[in-house]
């Protein structure tokens, strides 16, 4: 790996901060807990940046998809099982929006659900992973969700209820505020990583290197033996 300046790591990072509220509020309702979501969040961004990830198209998803990785593997781990459910949903407040204005009266288990399937983009099957409940259940739910905003819409907004929620979902995901981890730690905290992963992965493509030099001394040793027992006298 390419040893890189404090300066270069920040200008790397100054791709993610457009959706760093995105990344975390996903995390926060995919873990459930505020801690296993910031651990979520920085492996993420870690594990992107040691992919040698080019800016570009196509980088924002994949922050999204080692997100969605490592919210998984820190909810569904040991601790996850036993964290602290800390996402605190949408209280409610007064919206001209019917979708937003149903959502907040909605217990903060649908809320969890909406966001999960139509703000996080995840499969019934996935949902069914991080909160317990069956695709069953879950797919009730959704559907009365939906039969209450539907009721709340006019003319072809109805039409298109379940569109409308998964705009206001990703919407809301996107929206930044206090809950949400200081940007500068997290920085600090990817700097220092990337800096321990530079050193680790220095030092290992040293012993790669001296692996293969002493195979290739190996094979010219083998190489001379044998050209030494061709051209003997019979």
């Amino acid at each position: 790996m390419q040893q890189q300046t404090s300066e270069q790591l920040r200008s790397w990072f100054k791709n993610v901060e457009p959706i760093y509220a995105e990344l975390f509020n996903a995390a926060h309702a995919m873990c459930g807990n505020y801690d296993l979501a910031e651990y979520a969040l920085r492996s993420a961004i870690l594990d992107v940046w040691l992919q040698n990830a080019s800016i570009g198209m196509g980088f924002r998803e994949r922050l999204r998809v080692a997100l969605r990785q490592a919210s998984f593997e820190a909810a569904l781990s040991e601790d996850g099982r036993r964290a602290e459910f800390t996402w605190p949903g949408f209280t409610a407040a007064r919206s001209d929006d019917p979708i937003l204005s149903q959502l907040t009266q909605e217990r903060v288990e649908t809320q969890r659900l909406v966001m999960l399937r139509q703000g996080c983009g995840l499969s019934t099957k996935a949902v069914a992973q991080l909160t317990g409940m069956s695709q069953a259940q879950i797919r009730a739910e959704l559907s009365r969700f939906e039969s209450r905003c539907r009721r709340r819409l006019t003319g072809q907004d109805r039409a298109r209820a379940e569109a409308l929620i998964s705009q206001r979902a990703k919407r809301l995901l996107a929206r930044s505020g206090p809950g949400i981890p200081q940007i500068a730690q997290v920085y600090r905290a990817f700097e220092a990583e990337a800096g321990g992963a530079q050193v680790t992965g220095h030092r290992v493509s040293r012993v790669v290197g001296w692996v293969l030099l002493a195979l290739m001394a190996l094979v010219c040793a083998a190489a001379f033996w044998l050209f030494a027992v061709l051209v003997q006298p019979v």
